[in-house]
């Protein structure tokens, strides 16, 4: 097997502007099911994280040019059966409400003041306040429900921009503004609106000193701020008078988080450490004292969230350095942390085989590469499109000669032509009105033949198309008629019944799509016959055709399993023999991978599996021995606890499958997804007996990892015993100057 490795695709991450959790922490609840992290970029993207199993990066809402993410926030309604909604704010006067459905926004509030700078919500989450640049803080009603914003008032202005904005439950507004002050703002009675009081912080000599980052301590009737001398200061709430200053960081404080009990703060900004602060309690008093501090981001600080719960407590950061960094509170000073940094579990590089093609797009831009023997590759194309919509999508065929770009608005079909004595490739954009008039924007695009290509709009719908290069047109075939998907469960995210998987069988001939609710169904693009292959308790990460009739499911609990579409095709039910055989006993060694799963492809009997720093393969045709090698002959945890991550603990180790499958309990080559922990136990000491007895001996090797390529991108067929593994090294990211720390030599 030739492997080859590729460094030159230059895929740089965006910037972390904001973060925010869904829920806020309870120590009396368990973590809810719901419980999303949402990170904002400063290219306009959101990113909707799961912390369940290692971090799943379910959603992204695509930004647009010069629209930076500044500020997030989640309300999280009472009623049952309401799902939490998400707004944003970044570089304009408006307030975006977005829709997880259709990954649009439903609302964009104009607040009539200045440019936005902060947002927060109240603590009945029913009300907004945003700080402008023009000394105006604008608050807004949300009471009303989805894409409801309605004005409240806008209260009494000053001349410095508010920086950073909070409640103090639903009565008081504090912020922190841009001539070393905090102001706070009454919210109820006859003082509505007005100023009731001002603090000053300490001045710079040398630039006017700004209040970056504010939290209020409720229960301890306190309020703390960060500013640009480095500065943490606490206020008395009620008297508004400071109490305790430290001068820890050596530049600007640009953020700061507390936990439930108001016992421990946590500060960060500009010269990358993370700086703990403890409140001491004696019997006539507390204060605080600065505990710990932590240098884990190679640059600067923008932002951090808190949540807690019975049994999971996060502290999460991120910034320039563009990784999402994870680490326990209780363990801040010498806990395990964990880094999200190139985690591409939503792939944006292609592969071309027959061309050696390597393709890559980002932001408004599509580089395309070629491989040329000799270990060579040269930049052939560079597309930058005029719109300022981020691409979404981008596909190309077989024969590569058409490219399909799409994003939030559009959808766009390119003939890619023969190569020049330059080596630059000739591209020419279909220019057909009836196309573009029916077709405003897909957030999948995928070639299915040579000329025809399938399209999945932000509403759910799949319509396929036909090319016509010489005519230089695009003819609508026919639309995919949905099943019907619905949960009656209670409390779950909007995009619960939303299409996560899409895929297209070798031939052509069949799609296969999975939801976050676990379905997987099948749909003929010949016939439009269509059916529900099977429903997993746990969702479907990713989804790969193995041939024309099976297809391997990966799911979030990296679990592996490989189904028949039809289950008239076997027997002995929907899932294959090897997988009834191998998918309970997976080895440790991969069910306990830190790093979550990014792609999946098929060469021949192996499926090839990788995640940003490990690649593995499973042979189809080969049973996974029973024993202590793969550390499988007993129940063991799925997970390390490092507290890093949300692992569910059930009665049985594996989904369940809706549906009947007709097992005989003797039969050790049959095991049901659903079997009792009892049974499983059983069923291993009796594959481990028939093990030995044949003992087979064989140079295929039935599973296989490695950890030494990292950070991966992409890995894919290149050849018939070939593949390409696409790197991006950390140290290869171009980024800014970093704060210059002290450097001790010992």
């Amino acid at each position: 097997m030739d492997i080859h490795r590729c460094r030159f695709v230059d895929y740089t991450p965006h910037t972390i502007t904001a973060t925010a959790f869904s829920h806020s922490s309870s120590l009396t609840r368990p973590t809810t099911n719901d419980l999303r992290l949402a990170v904002g970029r400063s290219n306009g993207d959101i990113e909707i994280w799961n912390p369940k199993y290692n971090w799943t990066h379910e959603l992204t809402f695509p930004g647009s040019r010069g629209r930076s993410i500044e500020g997030l926030c989640w309300s999280v309604s009472d009623e049952v059966g309401e799902s939490p909604r998400l707004f944003s704010v970044g570089g304009s006067t408006y307030i975006t409400e977005w829709d997880f459905h259709t990954l649009k926004p439903i609302t964009n509030y104009d607040c009539n003041a200045g440019i936005i700078w902060s947002i927060a919500i109240n603590s009945d989450g029913n009300k907004l306040a945003v700080g402008c640049d023009d000394g105006s803080v604008v608050i807004v009603d949300i009471s009303g429900g989805f894409g409801s914003l309605e004005h409240d008032m806008i209260c009494q202005r000053q001349d410095a921009r508010i920086l950073s904005i909070k409640w103090h439950e639903n009565d008081l507004l504090v912020g922190g503004c841009a001539d070393g002050r905090i102001r706070t703002w009454s919210a109820i009675g006859d003082t509505k609106g007005r100023i009731i009081s001002t603090m000053r912080v300490d001045k710079s000599k040398t630039e006017s000193t700004l209040v970056w980052s504010i939290t209020i301590l409720p229960k301890k009737r306190q309020i703390v701020s960060g500013d640009s001398t480095g500065s943490v200061k606490f206020w008395d709430l009620d008297h508004f008078a400071l109490l305790q200053s430290f001068k820890v960081h050596e530049a600007d404080i640009l953020s700061l988080v507390n936990d439930i009990n108001e016992e421990k703060i946590f500060s960060a900004g500009v010269d990358r450490k993370i700086h703990q602060f403890n409140l001491i309690t004696s019997k006539n008093s507390s204060k605080w004292v600065h505990s710990f501090n932590r240098l884990l981001h190679s640059n600067d600080i923008r932002s951090m969230s808190i949540f807690e719960s019975i049994g999971h407590n996060f502290l999460i950061s991120g910034g320039v350095e563009r990784s999402i960094v994870i680490q326990s509170i209780q363990q801040f000073h010498d806990g395990n942390y964990k880094k999200l940094l190139i985690n591409q579990q939503k792939s944006n590089v292609i592969i071309n085989e027959t061309n050696n093609l390597i393709i890559l797009w980002q932001d408004q831009e599509i580089k395309i590469w070629k491989l040329i023997p000799g270990s060579k590759h040269k930049l052939i194309s560079k597309l930058k499109l005029s719109e300022d919509d981020n691409i979404v999508n981008v596909d190309i065929n077989e024969q590569g000669n058409l490219l399909i770009v799409s994003s939030l608005n559009y959808v766009k079909v390119f003939i890619l032509d023969s190569i020049t004595k330059e080596n630059k490739l000739n591209v020419s954009k279909i220019r057909d009105d009836s196309f573009t008039s029916l077709i405003s924007g897909a957030k999948l695009v995928k070639f299915f033949s040579l000329t025809k290509f399938l399209i999945l709009t932000y509403d759910e719908q799949i319509f396929t198309f036909t090319i016509n290069i010489e005519d230089q047109t695009i003819q609508l075939d026919d639309e995919i008629e949905l099943i019907s998907s619905k949960t009656s469960s209670i409390g779950k995210l909007q995009y619960i019944n939303v299409i996560n998987n899409l895929i297209i069988s070798p031939d052509g001939s069949k799609v296969v799509i999975s939801r976050f609710n676990g379905s997987i169904e099948v749909y003929s693009l010949i016939n439009q016959e269509s059916s529900i292959i099977t429903k997993l308790s746990s969702y479907p990460h990713i989804v790969k055709f193995s041939n024309n009739d099976k297809i391997v499911v990966l799911t979030d609990e990296n679990k592996l399993y490989e189904f028949f579409i039809n289950q008239q095709q076997s027997s002995n039910g929907l899932l294959t023999s090897w997988s009834k055989r191998n998918s309970e006993f997976l080895p440790q060694q991969f069910l306990t991978l830190d790093d979550k799963a990014q792609g999946i492809f098929i060469k021949e009997d192996r499926v090839w599996i990788y995640g940003s720093a490990w690649l593995a393969y499973f042979d189809l045709s080969i049973n996974i021995p029973i024993s202590k090698q793969y550390k499988n002959t007993s129940q063991t945890k799925k997970r390390n606890r490092d507290g890093l991550t949300i692992n569910e603990e059930t009665s049985s180790s594996t989904p369940t499958i809706d549906g009947n499958i007709d097992i005989v309990e003797e039969n050790t080559d049959a095991l049901e997804l659903s079997l009792k922990q009892s049974q499983i136990d059983r069923l291993r000491q009796q594959i481990i007996q028939t093990d030995e007895e044949a003992d087979v001996s064989t140079d295929k090797k039935p599973f296989w990892l490695t950890t030494k390529y990292r950070p991966i991108m992409k890995v894919d067929n290149f050849g018939l015993n070939e593949i390409i593994i696409v790197e991006r090294p950390q140290f290869a990211l171009p980024t800014t100057a970093a704060f210059n720390l002290p450097k001790l030599k010992i």
